[in-house]
This record gives structure tokens, sequence and C-alpha cells, in this order.
């Protein structure tokens, strides 16, 4: 995207002027940012910083090299960290972060750091054994005012998704297209030592020691004049700060409970459980402004003590909550089974037949159980007894259940029959019949 705005081509200017990394990052980087590895496979090792392999010959119990421990390598006489593997190559992509001060703009460099190792004889590079390389994929232009400015690569949908044969660009604050999800420049790297930062970021309480969390939003929220973050760095209250990175935004949730924290020079060493302790003293109606419970001497105790106690209390108000539900169920089941008699008393003791099938009406709500529990079906699940415009009857040939018939005592229709399962018997329209021919008992009972 070409600059548009003042703010723009002022950035694209400056970032012409920038020139390339420097070789003291470069240097940095393959000292700090890469493993320094030997892999062992059997007695032989090879050297991730020079390739050269080599046979451990000491076989003696003590001199036998082992998973995590350290060796040296006899050419390039790096010290090395020793893991067991059978591969013969390895790549690694790490990135860097590099603070800058260009023409009152706190740039943020984003750097692609790749490494790239083999063991001597197996597809070694022409150029070097391990050769490194370094791609600057974005820039991030920061104001006074906290207004940022994106120059960067374009991206694909595959690999880490940057175009390395493009050039950097003007592009949206973040991102669009596929990426279009999030900020995707604002990238967390590994910080390279010697930074430089604003006179008001100082003033805001950075120093020589840059907090671990993600340099683009610490930034900007303090530019943008974000009193919590700068509270958290000049109390040096560390924990707090990368809790509130992590959470996504700078905001403390309990503030005074904090300062007061701060007056006592009480130092939080883990802000997720300090947090959590404060909702349970909340919880509890305690003081959340007094030092004796904000500031214990043992945090993990405390937060112990109080969440198994109030553990306690919402196990009891379940327990209270269900012998409540249970005796309202009990309660519920009463009721139905008076409304049950009093609604279905005039058909008890029908029977309908015709010498083989037998058909009469379910008497109780335990009969009601047993039949849906035989025949795989929902008349009891379903609350079948609880209906007052339906009589529901069984039909059976001896014992044996056949079928379940629902009948309307509006309509006086059947309105389904069921067998096991749901399923229609062989004696379906048999049982049908026999109840439609029947028909005027019903009615004779449900007019008595």
């Amino acid at each position: 995207m070409k600059p548009r705005t003042k703010l723009q081509k002022e950035v694209a200017e400056l970032s012409e002027k920038l020139g390339e990394i420097s070789e003291s990052p470069k240097n940095w980087a393959k000292e700090h940012l890469f493993a320094h590895t030997a892999y062992k496979c059997k007695d032989e090792l090879w050297c991730s910083e020079c390739g050269k392999m080599w046979i451990n010959t000491d076989n003696s119990e003590l001199g036998t090299i082992l998973l995590g421990d350290k060796t040296e390598c006899p050419y390039c006489h790096h010290k090395l960290d020793v893991t067991v593997s059978r591969k013969s190559q390895n790549k690694e992509e790490i990135y860097m972060d590099i603070l800058q001060v260009v023409g009152g703009f706190q740039v943020i460099r984003h750097i692609l750091c790749c490494k790239y190792s083999c063991k001597s004889g197996f597809r070694e590079h022409p150029i070097s054994n391990p050769y490194y390389s370094f791609f600057e994929t974005v820039q991030e232009w920061i104001a006074v005012n906290g207004k940022r400015t994106i120059i960067a690569r374009p991206m694909n949908m595959g690999g880490n998704g940057w175009l390395y044969s493009e050039p950097l660009s003007i592009k949206n604050e973040y991102g669009s297209g596929y990426y279009n999800y999030g900020d995707v420049y604002s990238i967390h790297g590994w910080l390279y030592s010697k930074i430089e930062v604003l006179p008001e970021l100082k003033k805001r309480g950075i120093g020589r020691n840059f907090p671990d969390v993600n340099p683009s939003r610490l930034i900007r929220s303090l530019l943008t004049g974000n009193n919590d973050a700068e509270l958290c760095l000049k109390t040096k209250q560390m924990a707090m700060l990368k809790h509130m990175a992590k959470e996504g935004y700078y905001q403390l949730r309990y503030k005074p409970s904090f300062n007061i924290c701060n007056r006592n020079h009480y130092i939080i060493r883990d802000a997720g459980m300090w947090n959590d302790y404060i909702d349970l003293l909340l919880y509890f109606k305690k003081d959340v402004r007094n030092a004796k419970y904000v500031c214990p001497k043992n945090l993990k105790v405390e937060h112990d003590l109080l969440m198994n106690k109030k553990r306690s209390i919402e196990a009891k108000l379940r327990r209270d909550r269900e012998r409540r539900e249970a005796i309202r169920r009990e309660k519920e089941r009463r009721e139905n089974i008076i409304q049950f008699y009093k609604r279905m008393e005039k058909f008890f003791g029908l029977e309908i037949t015709d010498g083989s099938i037998t058909i009469r009406p379910l008497e109780s709500i335990t009969q009601f159980y047993q039949e849906g529990k035989a025949m795989h079906h929902c008349v009891y699940t379903n609350g079948y007894y609880k209906r007052n415009d339906c009589l529901i009857l069984s039909a059976r040939i001896g014992e044996k259940r056949i079928e379940t018939i629902e009948l309307s005592l509006k309509t006086l229709e059947v309105v389904q029959s069921r067998g096991a399962c749901n399923q229609n018997t062989e004696y379906h329209k048999r049982i049908i019949g026999l109840v439609k021919k029947n028909i005027g008992l019903i009615r004779n009972r449900l007019s008595a």
C-alpha cells in the first residue's frame, strides 16, 4: 500500500533511511536465541554449531554422556546440551525484537531469525554450517501519542506467512483478508538486550530491563496514558504487569487493594492467585482495604484456606438445595398420585377382551413405570400419567405385554399404539380395532 497520509509518508521516508540489521544483534541472536545442542545417537554425537561429528569413547560409568548433560565440542569448543536424537539436521525459527528511537518515533523491528544446521556430510549447505538468515518482517512506528504505523512484508497462507522476496510497505494496522483476526503485526519475540526508548517511556517507568511482555502493546498502552501499567512498572510489580498483559488489557481489577500492597512495600509474586484471593475475601465480606488481609505473609496458604472454606459452604448449600429439591419432588409425586386417582378412578376395573388379547387401563404411577421399563418407551418418562385428556391402556396376551395404547378422552380416538421400542406388532390393527369396537364402554365410564 502506498503511503497516503502525512504521517505515513514521514514514516516511509524514515524507514528507507533505517538501514539493514547490524552485526551486533545478529551475533547476539546466534549466541542467546538458538539452542546449542549435541545430538547423540548411541556413542555418536554431532554439534549443532559446526556440524562436526565425534565418538564418545569413554565407556566408563562416570564418563558416559547422558540426556541433560553438558559436553564440549572438540572442534569448535562450544558448550553443548546433550539431546538424544537420531536427527541429522535441525532447523529453528525465532523472532527477535529490536527497540530503537528514530525521528521521534518508537520503532519496534521484528526480525525472524533462522538457523539451519546438519551433520557433517549430510546435505551440507554450500555457504556455511550452520547457516543463519535474518528477515525483517515488521516495523512498528509508534508516535508519542500512541498512534501506530505498520510497515511489513506481505503475507500468504502457508508456512510462517511471510513473502520474503517482497519489500516492506505500509500496511493496515491489524492486517486484512485471511489474517484479519487480530493484531498479527504485534509480535512478541525475544528482546535484543540493547534497547532505546523514548524519553516519554522512561518517564513512565521503562528502564534498561524491559519487562517480559509484548513490547508493542505495553508501549502503546503507556503512551496513551494507561496509569495502571505505569503504576506496576514504577512499583516493580512485574508479576501483576505480566498477568494483565496475558489477560489482554492493562487494567487492575482491585486497584485500591493493590495500592495498599504498594504502600506496605508488599510485592505480589503470583498475580493470578492474588486476584483470586481478593475474590475470596469479597465472598466472605472481608475488608479488602486492610493490609492484614490483602498483604498475606503466605499467599498460597491463605488462598487455599479460604478456598476450602468456600468449598465447604457451597457443598452445604448444594446439599440443602438437593434436600429441598427432593422434598419438592416427593410433594409433586404425591400430588400426581392424588390427581391421577381422582381423574382415572372411574376407569379402574375396565377390561376389554376378545378371548386372547386383554386390554386394561394402567391404574397407578407404578404401573406406568413398569410399562415404560418393560416396553422401552417413554410412557413414564414423559409423564403421560399427568395428562388430563388421555387414557393409557395396556394390551396383553396372558401376562405378556403386547402394546401400550393412548386414547384421547376428548375425541375418543386412538392417538397411538406402541409395542416394544415403539414398534408396531403383528397384533397392532387387531388391538386398535378391539378398542374402537368397545369405545362405548369407555364413553359410559367417562360420563358416569
